[in-house]
């Protein structure tokens, strides 16, 4: 058999392009006659390549998920809202990805297998979801968590773009502007004063001596750090030692750290959450929340968690012996244990946590912005005064 490349057309009319495969064309036609397509073209494939590499927005798969969850509610077969979603996607390549999906599952298969065959799309939390849905056969709650977490996740995201804009644009204008009075104003500064002959203060001639370097060694000054971030990033991928050791600093720089260690608490929280109300026990779910936190000191404490609930302690000692939970979430922990609501109690520590990181965001924000304006402004003051001292000071002492 061989993987085909094809253009069809739906009962809509709408174009669906995907990769099938198959004993020759006339099976790919019967095939796609199965599914309700009409074929227009296709190509045989050198390589089985699949439509999962296709980057997909958040906000598709939220619709999806959106759509799935009513048409599983309203007790529509799961391949007639998979064709019907399809169909009704804006997407182009959610069409693609979906049309093999479709056939995947009228050819007998799980959803979380045919979804599975597209990692790039769908990632072992969706799959996973899906499957406790599958396991609990309660797929419209799936649904209906992957909705909320998808929604959440993006959320993160923008808090995390928003900790980081400012800060890198700022970084970005500061060097701008320090790079052209270093190579195109002091230079000419320097030029007039040294030919007056004036008496130079220590700042001006360490001022004189950077813009020597820039204008000089401008290559070294800016490749340098260049060489060492992408040195760093390289490290960081490739060494587990090196990664955990960054990791482990990272939560000890101010203002940083701490909004670091909520955000990945709250992916913790939020993500046990949706896994437990799915019907996932609490190992499992711990296991499957370990793998949303990205911090790997913290995620050897979820491993500690896992261990120490495994060999028999209770949740809430095992959280409170990682040492990374604030007492508060461990309180509320306990009372849904001792409830016997741990479904409530979640949905507090979430509430919690997104608290937690939206404070922590707007502190981190607040506090880097005037830092970052008052150093800038020191060192044009710096420019200013070494350049500028000089000529007054030989203006005063000049006599009318």
């Amino acid at each position: 058999m061989a993987s085909y490349h094809y253009s069809a057309i739906n009962d809509m009319g709408r174009t669906i392009r995907g990769v099938v495969v198959a004993d020759n064309e006339l099976d790919l036609e019967a095939r796609l006659k199965q599914i309700g397509l009409d074929l227009i073209s296709a190509k045989e494939a050198r390589a089985k390549k699949s439509s999962g590499s296709s980057r997909i927005s958040v906000k598709n798969l939220i619709v999806l998920c959106m759509h799935l969850e009513q048409l599983d509610k309203a007790g529509v077969p799961l391949h007639d809202a998979l064709a019907d979603v399809r169909d009704s996607s804006d997407s182009a390549k959610l069409r693609d990805v979906l049309t093999g999906v479709y056939e995947s599952v009228k050819n007998g298969n799980m959803l979380s297998k045919a979804l599975s065959a597209y990692p790039r799309v769908f990632n072992d939390v969706f799959v996973g979801l899906v499957a406790a849905g599958e396991k609990t056969g309660n797929l419209s709650a799936s649904f209906a968590h992957l909705n909320e977490h998808l929604k959440w996740t993006a959320e993160i995201r923008r808090k995390i773009k928003k900790a980081t804009r400012y800060p890198m644009v700022l970084l970005a204008v500061i060097a701008l502007v320090i790079t052209i009075m270093m190579t195109k104003v002091v230079p000419k500064l320097v030029d007039f004063i040294t030919s007056q002959g004036f008496d130079l203060p220590w700042h001006t001639r360490a001022l004189i001596a950077v813009s020597y370097g820039f204008e000089n060694y401008w290559y070294l000054i800016l490749g340098i750090p260049v060489l060492i971030i992408t040195g760093t990033i390289v490290m960081y991928r490739t060494s587990p030692a090196f990664a955990y050791k960054m990791d482990a600093f990272t939560l000890k720089v101010p203002l940083i750290g701490p909004v670091v260690r909520k955000i990945d608490m709250a992916r913790f929280t939020h993500f046990f959450s949706v896994m437990f109300n799915s019907g996932i026990d609490v190992l499992d779910s711990l296991e499957a929340a370990k793998g949303v936190v990205q911090n790997r000191v913290l995620k050897d404490s979820v491993d500690l968690v896992k261990t120490n609930v495994t060999e028999g302690s209770s949740l809430t000692s095992s959280l409170r012996l990682s040492n990374q939970f604030p007492t508060l979430v461990i309180r509320m922990f306990k009372v849904g244990e001792d409830s016997g609501n741990m479904g409530e109690a979640l949905e507090n520590i979430n509430f919690f946590y997104n608290r937690e990181v939206n404070d922590g965001v707007d502190a981190m924000v607040g506090a880097i912005q005037p830092i970052l304006t008052v150093i800038m402004g020191l060192l044009i003051f710096w420019i200013i005064a070494a350049m500028f001292g000089p000529l007054y000071e030989s203006f005063s002492k000049m006599k009318f």
